[in-house]
């Protein structure tokens, strides 16, 4: 039996490797993640990882500093829309922008901006 993987809201999470800035899917998540990056200092991006290539990995889990796992991001195969995005609500979108405006409502703020402190 697996490792229980899914940690939104706080909960430990195991099964992960971290996603940085040169790590591309060469999907639209991409551009999601630049634009969510560029508004929210240290954001902590965690793909899911899986023993079976036939399992689905495009699970990410996004957050700020002591609180890694506030938001869930579900994509396509490929980083491509749909995008699931899991926090208090759940958002379902093929756009990227309204995939931003989610995420960052997630992280703790709907219009994150450079002088925004996140809680």
């Amino acid at each position: 039996m697996g490792t229980a993987i899914l940690g939104v809201m706080g909960r430990t999470l195991s099964g992960t490797r971290p996603w940085g800035q040169g790590d591309l899917t060469g999907g639209l998540v991409d551009q999601v993640f630049a634009q969510v990056r560029q508004s929210v200092p240290g954001l902590i991006i965690e793909r899911l990882t899986v023993t079976r290539a036939s399992d689905d990995d495009n699970v990410y889990f996004l957050g700020v500093g002591a609180s890694p796992d506030r938001v869930q991001l579900d994509t396509g195969p490929g980083g491509q829309p749909p995008f699931l995005v899991e926090a208090d609500h759940r958002v379902v979108t093929s756009e990227v922008a309204e995939a931003v405006a989610a995420v960052s409502a997630g992280l703790g703020s709907g219009n994150v901006g450079s002088g925004d402190d996140l809680p």
